[in-house]
Order: structure tokens, then C-alpha cells, then sequence
């Protein structure tokens, strides 16, 4: 897995999810993903184009960015899910928790 933070311009961060999100490297990315939360009124993009597979805890990952970014005033979305992981978002209900692009 490997997560890459990356400043567009002044006000667009993208996150480039890349491999499977698991609980075997949740913690790993949980700490590769901390500098994300510098980021106040920001507009940031997931983008899980090269996300391959998903568990219960990399979602628990996204909820916990989601939170934060909320907190710092960011609008986050997701975009580019592949399509075995969006059943995993639309099974438990996680596409009603997100914005996508």
C-alpha cells in the first residue's frame, strides 16, 4: 500500500490511494496520511483509482480523514473507485457518507 500526498495549488490536496487498504498497512497509512491534517480550508481529493481492495479497517481510515478534514474546514471527496471496491462502499453504506468526483 502506498499512500502519496500530493498540493495541487493553493487550495486542492489529492490523496493517491495506491494497492490494498487492509488491516496489515491501516496503521502504516494512518500515519503516512498525518500531514493531510495541516491542511485547513482546503479542498482534498481521495483518489482511489489505484485502490484495489478495501477492509473494514481501511474504511474506518477514511472515516477517520473524514472527520478531521471536517474539522479543519475542508470539503473532501473521493474519486476513481474501482468497481469491486465501490460494491464494498455501496454494501455498507459508505457512498451516503462521501462526496465523489
Amino acid at each position: 500500500m502506498e499512500a502519496t500526498i500530493r498540493k495541487d495549488d493553493n487550495s486542492h490536496v489529492t490523496l493517491i490511494l495506491d494497492g490494498w487498504l487492509d488491516t496489515s498497512v491501516t496503521a502504516q497509512t494512518e500515519k503516512e496520511v498525518e500531514p493531510l491534517f495541516e491542511y485547513k480550508d482546503y479542498e482534498i481529493v481521495i483518489d482511489c483509482s489505484r485502490l484495489e481492495y478495501i477492509s473494514s479497517s481501511g474504511l474506518r481510515l477514511l472515516m477517520v480523514i473524514n472527520q478531521r478534514c471536517s474539522a479543519n474546514n475542508c470539503k473532501l471527496y473521493i474519486k476513481g473507485l474501482q468497481d469491486k471496491v465501490y460494491d464494498v462502499f455501496s454494501t455498507t453504506g459508505f457512498v451516503h457518507l462521501f462526496k465523489f468526483k
